[in-house]
């Protein structure tokens, strides 16, 4: 008989989480407990189809199995270090042995929880993580997906040059960008009318997030001239 689920709790909006385990009964328990715990899931069975999945939906966060089949965890959780570092990263398996915990750490991990682990604290873990990685109440550039997510979790679908412009703005929150910078971020000369197409750029990215974001603003702010400014942390 598979374990029971928790009552489901209120939603972690705009969270999304990966599961990558081998094992497709303890892969469709994770799922089914998280999303029981308001927490969108999806599960994959290697690190081949965590890969794709990663392009398509962008998690935060993503449980790792050690023990999978071709590469093992240890070695996806170094690799997606390099590859992405603002991910999430927990590791999950039935090794306890305390040198096998360090190595994961070590590796790239931001916890590791031994097998059988209780749903609930793992949802809480999952919460805690996002919050310290600045998922919650924050907005959220995803250059893969070429998107922008809102503290309240709508998504924001960005063109090239949309997602050329923010990029730098939001590797400096609060800090003024100066318009040269933005131009060569834009592959644009800086002259007149550059400077004009810029700002309708400006204009047009912030009628499609009050469009799609109902109730928020984009914090774009120019700066006496000089520049823009995003303007929340992120």
């Amino acid at each position: 008989m598979p374990p029971t689920v928790p009552e489901p709790q209120a939603p972690s909006a705009g969270l999304q989480v990966l599961v990558c385990e081998d094992s497709r009964h303890m892969r469709d328990y994770l799922v089914a407990g998280l999303e029981g715990l308001g927490i969108q899931v999806a599960g994959v069975e290697n690190g081949r189809a965590l890969d794709a999945a990663l392009e398509a939906r962008d998690p935060q966060i993503v449980l790792l199995d050690v023990g999978l089949p071709g590469e093992d965890g240890f070695s996806i959780a170094r690799r997606l270090r390099r590859e992405r570092p603002r991910l999430g990263i927990i590791m999950l398996t039935a090794r306890h042995d305390l040198e096998d915990r360090i190595r994961g750490l070590d590796g790239g991990a931001d916890l590791y929880y031994a097998k059988p682990v209780d749903l609930r604290e793992l949802a809480s873990a999952i919460n805690s993580l996002r919050r310290r990685l600045g998922g919650t109440g924050a907005w959220r550039l995803e250059p893969h997906a070429s998107r922008l997510q809102s503290p309240a979790g709508a998504a924001v679908d960005l063109t090239d040059l949309e997602l050329r412009f923010l990029t730098p703005l939001l590797e400096r929150p609060g800090e003024v960008v100066e318009r040269e910078h933005l131009f060569l971020a834009l592959d644009q000369h800086p002259d007149i009318y550059a400077s004009r197409r810029m700002e309708t750029m400006v204009s047009r990215l912030r009628s499609k997030v009050r469009r799609l974001c109902p109730g928020e603003q984009l914090p774009v702010k120019a700066r006496n001239g000089r520049g823009y400014a995003f303007l929340v942390d992120y």
